[in-house]
């Protein structure tokens, strides 16, 4: 665990068989922090795809000026819509 000694006890369902192979590898006294440490895991790669998508959805790269100018006028004419749609 993260050392803070900020825990919150929470109660989770878990599948029956995940639970037994759970008991055989992990010592019973490391259970809660295997599980945050997967569960941190988990949101931790979760972050990374969302920044990635996000990285993705950037302006793309042109070979060629025009469309590069296309596509600035294309976001312009898009927020100006929005824009008279929020009254601003």
């Amino acid at each position: 665990m993260n050392g803070t000694g900020n825990y919150i006890r929470v109660n989770v369902s878990l599948p029956s068989d995940l639970v037994k192979e759970l008991k055989e590898k992990v010592p019973s006294r490391g259970m809660s922090k295997f599980i945050s440490d997967a569960a941190r895991e988990k949101v931790e790669s979760m972050s990374r795809e969302d920044a990635l998508k996000e990285l993705l959805s950037g302006p793309p790269a042109f070979p060629q000026i025009k469309n590069s100018v296309k596509w600035v006028r294309e976001l312009r004419r898009n927020d100006l819509k929005r824009l008279k749609r929020l009254g601003l």
